[in-house]
């Protein structure tokens, strides 16, 4: 049978729940980066888990292990884990971080939405992140879903963009619908992250948190993330800088972006052959190992 692990059972007042999924919702690891943040910066504590063994296929999502000089020394599997932090002056939060389910989603979202309305959650919030085109050269975008329209005022008090979209959907938008037929409040938010940086994209991610804390009128300390997003602006420029085509690139996105006043819709517009993508991660882990033989 299919049930929730709990390791605790905290007294929370009229938490939010804020959720991040890694998998198909997570470009530029938008969702998983910033509930990890969240987590650690908050110092949550994990106090109950959604079983794995019913939802995924383990080909998709392997354990990893730490091997060393031949011995296994540590074997680590992925898990969807509750997290609670609560604030005696502000709101008390409950953090879920997991990975979007291959299978039986009713019965995932079940559990989740029990829970929720279990430790009387008065609105739920997913943090997602989706590749558009757009340049990075901008200030971030950040889209919202909402599942009832008394939330249209708050959302759009917290400058978020409405999405615009037609598509295969996401556990995200799967939530939402189940969470409005028990009468709960819904709300996602996407980062939308440029196609052509295929990284984990912390000033994206430090973008969908200002708009989550604008959201919950909630201060969050993103001092931290921020640096470390001004810090990745200037690797992407380096990166920028030594490739002509990819200036000409972002230059035509510069001027599509300013001429609409926004992003071009996902799904509008076909990919070209002289689009171009960049994989920054192995840039960036040659900066890295370049400042460690130098210092």
């Amino acid at each position: 049978m299919d049930e929730m692990i709990y390791n605790e059972i905290p007294l929370l007042n009229q938490p939010y729940l804020i959720a991040g999924f890694e998998g198909w919702p997570n470009a530029a690891e938008v969702s998983s980066f910033s509930l990890q943040h969240l987590v650690e910066t908050l110092k949550a504590k994990r106090f109950a888990s959604i079983p794995m063994d019913n939802f995924y296929q383990i080909s998709s999502n392997r354990p990893a292990a730490i091997i060393k000089d031949g011995r296994l020394m540590e074997l680590n599997f992925p898990g969807n884990h509750f997290y609670y932090s609560k604030d005696p002056l502000g709101k008390d939060l409950i953090l879920f971080s997991g990975i979007e389910p291959h299978l039986r989603w009713d019965i995932f979202t079940d559990l989740f939405l029990d829970l929720a309305q279990r430790f009387g959650v008065p609105q739920i919030i997913t943090l997602g992140g989706t590749y558009d085109y757009i340049p990075h050269t901008h200030p971030t975008v950040v889209s919202a879903v909402y599942n009832r329209e008394d939330l249209r005022k708050d959302i759009l008090e917290a400058g978020l963009n409405l999405t615009e979209y037609a598509g295969p959907i996401s556990i995200h938008t799967f939530l939402l619908e189940a969470a409005g037929k028990r009468g709960l409040k819904a709300v996602s938010l996407w980062g939308h992250a440029p196609r052509y940086l295929q990284a984990r994209n912390i000033r994206v991610a430090c973008g969908v948190l200002k708009k989550l804390s604008g959201l919950m009128k909630m201060e969050l300390d993103l001092s931290r993330l921020e640096s470390a997003g001004d810090y990745f602006d200037q690797q992407v420029s380096d990166l920028v800088n030594q490739d002509p085509k990819l200036q000409e690139m972002i230059s035509k996105l510069e001027g599509a972006y300013k001429s609409s006043g926004r992003p071009i819709p996902f799904g509008k517009r076909e990919e070209s052959k002289e689009d171009k993508v960049v994989y920054i991660q192995a840039f960036l882990k040659r900066q890295e190992d370049e400042e460690k033989r130098e210092s």
